[in-house]
């Protein structure tokens, strides 16, 4: 049965009109566009992470510490796991929708539990993989290639995600049960992510020394650190570094082992939370309900606001790039110093400190991607959107225009510290500005004509748009690649003008791309609505 329910389940979860929301047979242009979006993907990841743990392994190298570049594997990875379990755990087991399809058959619950978390961990692993690939290619090119110990690496690293499984899926489960009965359940979720997130960032960079060029050769320390107290990690470490099948099978019996009483132990508390969710929970002093008078465009950006704040992963992935850079530009006013040295170590780039702010500007404005998602997250209410009486353009335009909001004022609020922590001219510090509105603008044209040329209506957990869909792929790394384009045009721009011209020149370049995704918009949102289909 366990055979039957993978089966199913593999066919819901990874085929490909599940995963991008579209017929391939049906849709070759869409199809071709999807693969074109992945493989950007790919090639943008790899060949950025690629190169600095390539990099770090040969530093590694010299000081005979290569060993801790599988540290750095099974951290990146167990903190990875952890964040998709925190998001997923909840949905896959303790409230999984099919709960009322399942219960009735002949099945036992450790069957569906096992095949649940099976389908769980694939997405896990598939993550992983992301990490492990650039670091393990960079491990056995410094260290020799050695077919024994790559066998070794590979059983160590499926051991890698069980026990943060394990945990963080009580974890999840505990921030449910204690956020259920609370008015803004979805707001403190929310704020408790945040926290971990930053609490994980704050503990990585607390540690480290300033002056590497390379950012993560500045976490050695903080991996070093968790190395001795997490006694999993000195096992991988120790079966791939000397060859010890003693830590291999220490790693493999205690990780499955546990793993295996976590699925036969779980199922009472499966079945409970499952039949509780199914209960609805009535208040008995509910206020009526209030209708006001908003613009339209208002209401618009409003129910965007409303579905961003009751998403906690869409809040999260969003809210991450304007909340960094609002949290630097504070923490500029007492560390302005300090902060212009790091970042100068960082990127090894000797340039001034605007230059610096207008890349961290443009990496954080480039993170909030809402308007190459919001569209497929109307899902199945598509067609609501569709019936109103309102024109298509006008409802992409109130998506843009919360893209908007969510980044530009943190941008711009951020950009006044900075002038003032840094000491920026005030022409400087304008034609900042101006290159950051226009960024916005363009980003968030962007995302639109991605979303309406690769939508995706139909899935189960909003996770699935947010994190798993082409066009919030395309989204985030498209606007890298225009960045790129920024960045060269400032750079050849610069050898022939002053800076604040080659700004302004790079300003001038995203209004023209804006221009151009505005005509686009203007002239085939209609016609792309009415092929939609839910």
């Amino acid at each position: 049965m366990y055979r039957k329910l993978i089966k199913v389940f593999f066919r819901e979860n990874f085929s490909f009109k599940s995963l991008f929301g579209s017929d391939p047979k049906k849709h070759k242009l869409k199809t071709g566009l999807l693969v074109f979006a992945l493989l950007y993907a790919v090639v943008s990841f790899i060949g950025v992470f690629g190169f600095m743990f390539f990099d770090l392994g040969k530093t590694l190298k010299q000081f005979g510490l290569l060993d801790v570049l599988l540290i750095y594997a099974f951290i990146y990875s167990t903190v990875l796991a952890i964040m998709f379990i925190l998001f997923r755990a909840n949905g896959y087991m303790f409230n999984y929708k099919d709960y009322e399809l399942l219960e009735p058959l002949p099945i036992k619950t450790h069957t569906v539990v096992l095949a649940k978390t099976t389908v769980m961990l694939v997405f896990v692993y598939l993550s992983v993989l992301a990490f492990l690939a650039p670091i393990s290619f960079s491990y056995f090119y410094h260290s020799g290639f050695d077919v024994y110990t790559f066998l070794i690496f590979l059983f160590g690293a499926l051991t890698i995600p069980l026990i943060p499984t394990i945990v963080f899926s009580f974890i999840s489960l505990l921030v449910t049960r204690l956020t259920a009965k609370m008015r803004n359940t979805n707001i403190l979720s929310i704020i408790l992510l945040f926290l971990f997130f930053f609490g994980i960032m704050y503990l990585s960079m607390s540690v480290n020394s300033v002056g590497e060029t390379n950012p993560l050769l500045n976490q050695q320390a903080f991996m070093e650190s968790i190395g001795r107290y997490y006694p999993p990690i000195k096992w991988f470490v120790g079966a791939i570094q000397d060859q010890n099948l003693g830590y291999l099978a220490l790693l493999l019996l205690t990780n499955f082992g546990l793993f295996t009483a976590f699925i036969f132990g779980v199922q009472k508390l499966v079945v409970s939370t499952n039949q509780r969710s199914l209960a609805k929970n009535t208040r008995k002093n509910a206020k009526a309900a209030v209708s006001k008078s908003r613009s339209l465009m208002s209401s618009i950006t409003l129910k965007e606001f409303k579905k961003f704040i009751n998403t906690p992963i869409y809040a999260l992935n969003l809210g991450i790039g304007p909340l960094m850079l609002i949290i630097l530009a504070v923490a500029s006013i007492f560390y302005a110093d300090t902060i212009n040295q790091y970042f100068n170590a960082e990127f090894n780039i000797g340039v001034t400190p605007d230059i610096l702010i207008l890349i961290i500007v443009g990496f954080s404005l480039s993170m909030v991607f809402s308007s190459a998602i919001s569209l497929s997250l109307e899902g199945k209410n598509f067609w609501i959107l569709k019936s109103a009486p309102v024109a298509p353009k006008t409802i992409m335009y109130g998506k843009m225009l919360f893209n908007i909001y969510l980044a530009l004022p943190l941008a711009i609020i951020s950009l006044i510290i900075f002038k003032f922590t840094f000491s920026i001219e005030p022409l400087t510090f304008l034609v900042m500005t101006f290159f950051t509105i226009t960024l916005s603008l363009m980003v968030s044209a962007f995302g639109s004509i991605v979303n309406l040329l690769l939508p995706k209506f139909s899935y189960r957990n909003p996770a699935e748009v947010v994190k798993q869909s082409a066009a919030a792929v395309l989204g985030l790394f498209g606007t890298w690649a225009i960045l790129v384009f920024d960045g060269l045009i400032f750079y050849f721009s610069f050898k022939v003008m002053n800076k604040d011209l080659a700004v302004l020149l790079m300003s001038l370049f995203n209004i023209l791309l804006f221009s151009g995704m505005m005509f686009f918009i203007d002239r085939k949102t209609e016609s792309l609505f009415i092929k939609f289909e839910v």
